[in-house]
Protein backbone atom coordinates (compact mmCIF):
# COMPACT_ATOMS: atom_id res chain seq x y z
CA UNK A 1 0.00 0.00 0.00
CA UNK A 2 2.82 2.42 0.88
CA UNK A 3 4.53 1.78 -2.46
CA UNK A 4 1.22 2.31 -4.30
CA UNK A 5 0.72 5.66 -2.54
CA UNK A 6 4.30 6.71 -3.29
CA UNK A 7 4.02 5.76 -6.96
CA UNK A 8 0.81 7.76 -7.26
CA UNK A 9 2.36 10.79 -5.58
CA UNK A 10 5.52 10.63 -7.71
CA UNK A 11 3.41 10.43 -10.88
CA UNK A 12 1.04 13.27 -9.97
CA UNK A 13 3.84 15.56 -8.75
CA UNK A 14 6.07 14.69 -11.75
CA UNK A 15 8.84 14.32 -9.19
CA UNK A 16 11.45 12.41 -11.14
CA UNK A 17 10.99 14.69 -14.13
CA UNK A 18 11.48 17.82 -12.04
CA UNK A 19 14.02 17.01 -9.32
CA UNK A 20 15.73 13.78 -10.37
CA UNK A 21 15.69 10.02 -9.92
CA UNK A 22 14.66 8.49 -6.62
CA UNK A 23 16.81 5.82 -4.96
CA UNK A 24 15.42 3.33 -2.44
CA UNK A 25 17.16 3.46 0.93
CA UNK A 26 16.79 2.87 4.66
CA UNK A 27 19.18 5.73 5.53
CA UNK A 28 18.91 9.54 5.60
CA UNK A 29 15.15 9.40 6.07
CA UNK A 30 12.90 11.55 8.27
CA UNK A 31 13.23 10.53 11.91
CA UNK A 32 11.29 7.42 12.88
CA UNK A 33 10.77 6.05 9.36
CA UNK A 34 12.32 2.75 8.28
CA UNK A 35 12.15 2.68 4.47
CA UNK A 36 11.92 5.16 1.65
CA UNK A 37 13.44 7.01 -1.26
CA UNK A 38 15.82 9.96 -1.64
CA UNK A 39 17.08 11.98 -4.60
CA UNK A 40 20.28 10.62 -6.06
CA UNK A 41 23.41 12.78 -6.11
CA UNK A 42 21.66 16.11 -5.60
CA UNK A 43 22.85 19.08 -3.51
CA UNK A 44 19.46 19.30 -1.82
CA UNK A 45 17.52 17.00 0.51
CA UNK A 46 14.27 15.37 -0.55
CA UNK A 47 12.84 12.15 0.87
CA UNK A 48 9.72 9.99 0.79
CA UNK A 49 9.44 7.56 3.68
CA UNK A 50 7.21 5.01 5.39
CA UNK A 51 7.50 2.51 8.23
CA UNK A 52 7.06 -1.18 7.49
CA UNK A 53 5.51 -1.91 10.91
CA UNK A 54 3.48 1.22 11.74
CA UNK A 55 0.86 1.93 9.09
CA UNK A 56 -0.57 4.81 11.15
CA UNK A 57 2.59 6.83 10.43
CA UNK A 58 1.47 7.07 6.81
CA UNK A 59 3.81 8.22 4.06
CA UNK A 60 6.03 11.20 4.85
CA UNK A 61 7.26 13.53 2.10
CA UNK A 62 9.95 16.02 3.09
CA UNK A 63 11.21 18.91 0.97
CA UNK A 64 14.16 20.92 2.23
CA UNK A 65 13.91 24.62 1.37
CA UNK A 66 16.52 24.09 -1.37
CA UNK A 67 14.63 21.10 -2.82
CA UNK A 68 11.35 23.01 -2.82
CA UNK A 69 13.03 25.98 -4.56
CA UNK A 70 14.53 23.67 -7.21
CA UNK A 71 11.24 21.81 -7.72
CA UNK A 72 9.36 25.08 -8.27
CA UNK A 73 12.07 26.44 -10.58
CA UNK A 74 12.05 23.34 -12.79
CA UNK A 75 8.24 23.29 -12.89
CA UNK A 76 8.10 26.92 -13.99
CA UNK A 77 10.77 26.34 -16.66
CA UNK A 78 8.96 23.31 -18.04
CA UNK A 79 5.41 24.64 -17.98
CA UNK A 80 6.00 28.43 -18.15
CA UNK A 81 3.68 28.99 -15.18
CA UNK A 82 4.35 30.02 -11.61
CA UNK A 83 3.99 27.18 -9.10
CA UNK A 84 3.31 27.58 -5.39
CA UNK A 85 2.45 25.28 -2.51
CA UNK A 86 -1.34 25.60 -2.91
CA UNK A 87 -0.95 24.41 -6.52
CA UNK A 88 1.08 21.42 -5.33
CA UNK A 89 -1.80 20.46 -3.01
CA UNK A 90 -4.23 20.69 -5.91
CA UNK A 91 -2.02 18.49 -8.10
CA UNK A 92 -1.17 15.76 -5.60
CA UNK A 93 -4.69 15.48 -4.15
CA UNK A 94 -6.22 14.66 -7.53
CA UNK A 95 -6.58 11.02 -6.46
CA UNK A 96 -8.83 8.71 -4.46
CA UNK A 97 -5.86 6.67 -3.18
CA UNK A 98 -4.81 8.94 -0.31
CA UNK A 99 -5.38 12.22 1.51
CA UNK A 100 -2.57 14.59 2.47
CA UNK A 101 -1.80 17.33 4.95
CA UNK A 102 1.15 19.32 6.23
CA UNK A 103 2.91 18.08 9.35
CA UNK A 104 5.38 20.97 9.21
CA UNK A 105 5.75 24.20 7.26
CA UNK A 106 8.44 26.90 7.50
CA UNK A 107 7.32 30.44 6.57
CA UNK A 108 9.95 33.14 6.00
CA UNK A 109 9.73 36.93 5.66
CA UNK A 110 12.97 38.60 4.55
CA UNK A 111 14.15 42.15 5.24
CA UNK A 112 16.75 43.02 2.60
CA UNK A 113 18.68 46.30 2.89
CA UNK A 114 16.18 47.48 5.51
CA UNK A 115 18.80 48.49 8.10
CA UNK A 116 17.59 45.79 10.48
CA UNK A 117 19.97 44.22 13.01
CA UNK A 118 19.42 40.85 14.73
CA UNK A 119 21.69 41.71 17.68
CA UNK A 120 19.76 44.93 18.38
CA UNK A 121 16.37 43.16 18.30
CA UNK A 122 17.62 40.41 20.60
CA UNK A 123 19.04 42.91 23.11
CA UNK A 124 15.76 44.82 23.10
CA UNK A 125 13.84 41.62 23.80
CA UNK A 126 16.20 40.37 26.50
CA UNK A 127 16.02 43.75 28.28
CA UNK A 128 12.19 43.74 27.97
CA UNK A 129 12.27 46.96 25.92
CA UNK A 130 10.44 45.00 23.24
CA UNK A 131 7.81 42.32 23.76
CA UNK A 132 6.05 39.87 21.49
CA UNK A 133 2.28 39.51 21.28
CA UNK A 134 -0.18 37.46 19.26
CA UNK A 135 -2.58 39.08 16.81
CA UNK A 136 -5.26 38.76 19.52
CA UNK A 137 -3.16 40.99 21.81
CA UNK A 138 -2.02 38.28 24.23
CA UNK A 139 1.60 38.32 25.32
CA UNK A 140 3.68 35.57 23.71
CA UNK A 141 5.61 33.96 26.58
CA UNK A 142 7.80 31.77 24.36
CA UNK A 143 11.28 31.01 25.69
CA UNK A 144 13.98 33.33 24.27
CA UNK A 145 17.38 31.87 23.38
CA UNK A 146 20.24 32.94 21.12
CA UNK A 147 23.45 32.03 19.32
CA UNK A 148 26.02 34.65 20.39
CA UNK A 149 29.66 34.98 19.39
CA UNK A 150 31.99 37.73 20.65
CA UNK A 151 28.95 39.35 22.31
CA UNK A 152 27.16 39.64 18.96
CA UNK A 153 23.94 37.70 18.43
CA UNK A 154 23.38 36.52 14.85
CA UNK A 155 20.44 34.19 15.57
CA UNK A 156 17.76 34.04 18.24
CA UNK A 157 14.77 31.81 18.84
CA UNK A 158 11.34 32.36 20.35
CA UNK A 159 10.16 28.98 21.56
CA UNK A 160 11.91 25.70 22.26
CA UNK A 161 12.84 23.02 19.75
CA UNK A 162 11.05 20.22 21.61
CA UNK A 163 9.37 17.38 19.74
CA UNK A 164 5.80 18.38 20.60
CA UNK A 165 6.21 22.15 20.23
CA UNK A 166 3.75 23.50 17.65
CA UNK A 167 5.43 26.86 16.92
CA UNK A 168 8.94 28.32 16.84
CA UNK A 169 10.30 31.60 15.48
CA UNK A 170 13.90 31.88 14.32
CA UNK A 171 15.29 35.34 13.52
CA UNK A 172 18.73 35.35 11.96
CA UNK A 173 21.29 37.14 9.82
CA UNK A 174 20.69 35.41 6.50
CA UNK A 175 23.55 37.26 4.78
CA UNK A 176 26.04 36.10 7.42
CA UNK A 177 24.77 32.52 7.18
CA UNK A 178 25.15 32.42 3.39
CA UNK A 179 28.59 34.07 3.41
CA UNK A 180 29.99 31.86 6.18
CA UNK A 181 28.67 28.60 4.70
CA UNK A 182 29.09 29.53 1.02
CA UNK A 183 25.40 28.69 0.69
CA UNK A 184 23.40 28.32 -2.50
CA UNK A 185 22.45 32.03 -2.35
CA UNK A 186 25.97 33.23 -1.60
CA UNK A 187 26.28 35.39 -4.73
CA UNK A 188 22.93 37.00 -4.04
CA UNK A 189 23.74 37.60 -0.37
CA UNK A 190 27.07 39.22 -1.25
CA UNK A 191 25.24 41.99 -3.11
CA UNK A 192 23.19 43.05 -0.09
CA UNK A 193 24.15 45.38 2.73
CA UNK A 194 21.92 43.39 5.11
CA UNK A 195 19.55 40.44 4.97
CA UNK A 196 17.53 39.48 8.06
CA UNK A 197 15.08 36.59 7.99
CA UNK A 198 12.08 35.96 10.28
CA UNK A 199 11.28 32.26 9.92
CA UNK A 200 8.31 30.67 11.66
CA UNK A 201 8.13 26.88 11.99
CA UNK A 202 4.65 25.44 12.49
CA UNK A 203 4.07 21.77 13.28
CA UNK A 204 1.28 19.46 14.43
CA UNK A 205 -2.19 20.98 14.65
CA UNK A 206 -0.92 24.40 13.54
CA UNK A 207 0.38 22.86 10.29
CA UNK A 208 -2.88 20.94 9.90
CA UNK A 209 -4.81 24.24 10.21
CA UNK A 210 -2.71 25.69 7.40
CA UNK A 211 -3.27 22.60 5.23
CA UNK A 212 -7.01 23.17 5.35
CA UNK A 213 -6.62 26.81 4.36
CA UNK A 214 -4.16 26.11 1.54
CA UNK A 215 -6.76 24.00 -0.24
CA UNK A 216 -8.98 27.11 -0.50
CA UNK A 217 -6.29 29.33 -2.10
CA UNK A 218 -6.95 30.51 -5.66
CA UNK A 219 -4.05 32.85 -6.46
CA UNK A 220 -0.65 34.11 -5.30
CA UNK A 221 -2.11 37.15 -3.48
CA UNK A 222 -4.34 34.93 -1.35
CA UNK A 223 -1.33 32.68 -0.62
CA UNK A 224 0.77 35.66 0.45
CA UNK A 225 -2.02 36.89 2.73
CA UNK A 226 -2.36 33.44 4.28
CA UNK A 227 1.37 33.00 4.98
CA UNK A 228 1.91 36.53 6.33
CA UNK A 229 -1.23 36.19 8.45
CA UNK A 230 0.06 32.89 9.84
CA UNK A 231 3.42 34.33 10.87
CA UNK A 232 2.02 37.55 12.36
CA UNK A 233 -0.81 35.73 14.13
CA UNK A 234 1.75 34.38 16.60
CA UNK A 235 4.57 36.93 16.41
CA UNK A 236 4.03 40.70 16.54
CA UNK A 237 6.80 42.82 18.10
CA UNK A 238 5.91 45.84 20.24
CA UNK A 239 7.83 48.56 22.04
CA UNK A 240 7.12 47.94 25.73
CA UNK A 241 6.79 51.57 26.87
CA UNK A 242 4.60 52.93 24.10
CA UNK A 243 2.86 49.62 23.30
CA UNK A 244 3.24 50.53 19.63
CA UNK A 245 4.16 48.06 16.92
CA UNK A 246 7.80 48.03 15.85
CA UNK A 247 8.62 49.30 12.38
CA UNK A 248 9.44 45.84 11.06
CA UNK A 249 6.19 44.28 12.31
CA UNK A 250 4.27 47.18 10.76
CA UNK A 251 6.02 46.44 7.46
CA UNK A 252 5.00 42.79 7.71
CA UNK A 253 1.37 43.75 8.30
CA UNK A 254 1.52 46.20 5.42
CA UNK A 255 2.14 43.23 3.11
CA UNK A 256 -1.44 42.13 3.71
CA UNK A 257 -4.33 42.93 1.44
CA UNK A 258 -6.46 41.47 4.19
CA UNK A 259 -5.79 39.50 7.34
CA UNK A 260 -7.24 36.13 6.42
CA UNK A 261 -6.04 33.65 9.02
CA UNK A 262 -5.83 32.97 12.74
CA UNK A 263 -4.79 29.66 14.28
CA UNK A 264 -7.49 27.51 15.78
CA UNK A 265 -5.75 26.79 19.05
CA UNK A 266 -8.04 26.44 22.08
CA UNK A 267 -6.53 26.96 25.51
CA UNK A 268 -5.26 23.71 27.09
CA UNK A 269 -7.46 24.44 30.11
CA UNK A 270 -10.48 24.52 27.82
CA UNK A 271 -9.52 21.08 26.52
CA UNK A 272 -9.33 19.27 29.85
CA UNK A 273 -12.65 17.45 29.52
CA UNK A 274 -11.75 16.22 26.04
CA UNK A 275 -8.34 15.07 27.32
CA UNK A 276 -9.97 13.10 30.13
CA UNK A 277 -12.34 11.50 27.64
CA UNK A 278 -9.45 10.62 25.31
CA UNK A 279 -7.57 9.03 28.22
CA UNK A 280 -10.60 6.91 29.16
CA UNK A 281 -11.04 5.74 25.56
CA UNK A 282 -7.39 5.12 24.72
CA UNK A 283 -5.15 4.92 27.75
CA UNK A 284 -7.00 4.07 30.94
CA UNK A 285 -7.50 0.33 30.40
CA UNK A 286 -11.30 0.63 30.63
CA UNK A 287 -12.01 -0.75 27.17
CA UNK A 288 -9.56 -3.69 27.48
CA UNK A 289 -11.27 -4.50 30.80
CA UNK A 290 -14.74 -4.40 29.19
CA UNK A 291 -13.53 -6.52 26.29
CA UNK A 292 -12.24 -9.20 28.67
CA UNK A 293 -15.59 -9.22 30.53
CA UNK A 294 -17.49 -9.51 27.23
CA UNK A 295 -15.18 -12.27 25.94
CA UNK A 296 -15.76 -14.39 29.07
CA UNK A 297 -19.45 -13.71 29.84
CA UNK A 298 -20.87 -12.30 26.62
CA UNK A 299 -23.40 -9.48 26.19
CA UNK A 300 -25.25 -10.34 29.42
CA UNK A 301 -22.03 -10.19 31.44
CA UNK A 302 -21.02 -6.89 29.81
CA UNK A 303 -24.43 -5.35 30.61
CA UNK A 304 -24.21 -6.49 34.26
CA UNK A 305 -20.68 -5.02 34.44
CA UNK A 306 -21.89 -1.63 33.12
CA UNK A 307 -24.79 -1.68 35.61
CA UNK A 308 -22.27 -2.35 38.39
CA UNK A 309 -20.06 0.57 37.24
CA UNK A 310 -23.07 2.91 37.12
CA UNK A 311 -24.03 1.92 40.69
CA UNK A 312 -20.44 2.56 41.83
CA UNK A 313 -20.53 5.98 40.14
CA UNK A 314 -23.63 6.90 42.18
CA UNK A 315 -21.54 6.33 45.32
CA UNK A 316 -18.65 8.50 44.07
CA UNK A 317 -17.79 11.59 46.15
CA UNK A 318 -16.06 14.35 44.13
CA UNK A 319 -12.95 15.98 45.59
CA UNK A 320 -12.54 19.71 46.22
CA UNK A 321 -10.44 19.94 43.03
CA UNK A 322 -13.30 18.49 40.97
CA UNK A 323 -15.81 20.90 42.51
CA UNK A 324 -13.49 23.86 41.87
CA UNK A 325 -13.03 22.80 38.25
CA UNK A 326 -16.81 22.56 37.75
CA UNK A 327 -17.34 25.99 39.28
CA UNK A 328 -14.81 27.47 36.84
CA UNK A 329 -15.65 25.65 33.62
CA UNK A 330 -19.17 24.18 33.68
CA UNK A 331 -20.85 27.29 32.21
CA UNK A 332 -18.27 27.47 29.43
CA UNK A 333 -18.78 23.81 28.53
CA UNK A 334 -22.56 24.23 28.56
CA UNK A 335 -22.16 26.92 25.89
CA UNK A 336 -19.49 24.95 24.01
CA UNK A 337 -21.57 21.78 23.76
CA UNK A 338 -21.05 18.14 24.61
CA UNK A 339 -17.73 16.53 23.59
CA UNK A 340 -19.29 13.10 22.88
CA UNK A 341 -18.59 12.95 19.15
Amino acid sequence: MAISIINEFVKLAKLETLIGNLRETSYSLPQGYSNGFVCDDKPYYFAIAYHTDFIQMGVCIKFSAHAWMEYRKQYELMYANSFQIHQLFRVINNTALYTSRLSRIDIAIDFINENLNVNTIYNQLSKKNQIVKTAAGRKNHSYLSAITKNNITSTFYLGSKGKNIKALLRVYDKKLEQVETMGIRYEEASQYDSWVRFEAVYKGTYAHNLSNELEKINNDTELKDLLVSALTDRYQFYYEKSQRLTTYTTKMLNLLNQNVFIFNSPSPRMNLLEQSQKHILNGSGLFPYLFKVWSIWGDDGLQRCLTFLYAEFENYEPTDDVRAWLKKYSLIYLKQGQPFK
